[in-house]
């Protein structure tokens, strides 16, 4: 019996909900600290999409199911090790927001202000989202260990793989936010590089391959599906992309134009600057890297960034990367249309 959305989601939260209280068991001896973690974590960890733990079980039924327990805790501990990116990631690009609501780091460190503790309260937010985010990849972890007793080593092999690759791909990331602006060609490359490490690999290529490997599919089978995210990922990181500069805060979670004044390295950026004209380029870096930068510079930089092309030509390659995945996907799996249901969603999305 296959499970609706609205179950699937259901599920997802609960098995969630018991690594976060597996999570807390072992803290409890921190006494405060524990708690303060445990607190923040369940903020962290509600309101998001649950795309990858969704995908995941979707794959689970189209590989032919069984056992559903371990792809259960499967998708609620990749939920929580999404849950333990986005905390550290905020950190790094210091975000203030995150799903609407402060981001961790800014949740801790107005916490330490408050109280009116001696020293410096944005040092403690961060110390303190870190933290909370090891914490979230440690419940993860022992999720997949967990599902892993029941579903077969290759589901441990392949979750410790993702963490690794996406550790790397997050590292990349900083790297090449750190690489100027001006070898276009490299930077291209680079920034496809951090897509593949870093969104699609934990997104799409896993989640795919999780599920494929808790029904108990063949490694050819598996090897397909982690063909066939590769394609699916970039597609949704491109829309994430395109969402951070046409999308409504309301429903993003984030300002308008955040990633353009962190100065994230997108192939927006890239393609304005690699393909725009003297007044575009112009418009862009007043407002690249300044968090300070106007309402008014932000929405003249992302008009110069739809002028020149480069919204358009990230529509295209969303339509050419999700037909990709969408025609592996129908090759590889004999019962393809929830998961194509959900390939869908991830790129036609608004928010």
């Amino acid at each position: 019996m296959h499970a609706t959305p609205t179950d699937t989601r259901a599920v997802i939260a609960e098995r969630t909900a018991e690594l976060l209280a597996w999570a807390a068991q072992a803290m409890a001896p921190g006494l405060e600290a524990g708690h303060e973690l445990a607190e923040q974590l369940m903020v962290s960890s509600d309101g998001g999409k649950v795309f990858r733990g969704r995908l995941l079980l979707a794959t689970f039924e189209a590989a032919g199911g069984g056992d559903r327990l371990p792809a259960e805790q499967l998708a609620g501990a990749l939920e929580l090790f999404q849950t333990a990116a986005l905390l550290h990631d905020d950190v790094l690009d210091g975000s203030d927001t995150r799903r609407g609501r402060p981001s961790a780091h800014r949740a801790f460190e107005q916490l330490h202000r408050e109280a009116k503790w001696p020293g410096d309260s944005a040092a403690y937010g961060r110390a303190g989202a870190i933290l909370a985010g090891d914490v979230a990849l440690v419940a993860a972890m022992r999720g997949a260990s967990v599902a892993a007793r029941r579903a077969g080593d290759t589901v441990a092999d392949l979750f410790d793989e993702m963490a690794a690759l996406v550790t790397a791909g997050q590292h990349l990331d900083m790297r090449v936010a750190a690489a100027p602006w001006a070898d276009l060609g490299s930077l291209e490359r680079d920034i496809r590089a951090v897509m593949r490490a870093k969104t699609a690999s934990y997104t799409a290529e896993f989640p795919l391959a999780l599920g494929a490997a808790a029904a108990g599919a063949d490694p050819a089978t598996v090897v397909a599906l982690r063909a066939a995210g590769l394609p699916l990922g970039v597609a949704f990181q491109l829309r994430d992309d395109v969402l951070g500069l046409t999308g409504s805060p309301e429903t993003t979670g984030k300002p308008v134009g955040d990633d353009l004044r962190e100065g994230k390295r997108t192939l927006l950026v890239w393609h304005a600057l690699a393909h725009g004209d003297r007044a575009e380029r112009d418009a862009v870096h007043a407002v690249l890297g300044n968090p300070s930068a106007t309402a008014e510079a932000t929405a003249t930089a992302i008009a110069a960034i739809g002028s020149s092309g480069a919204l358009a030509a990230a529509e295209r390659e969303i339509s050419a990367q999700a037909g990709l995945a969408r025609a592996a996907l129908t090759e590889t799996l004999d019962a393809p249309a929830p998961v194509l249901a959900l390939v869908d969603a991830a790129v036609d999305r608004t928010a």
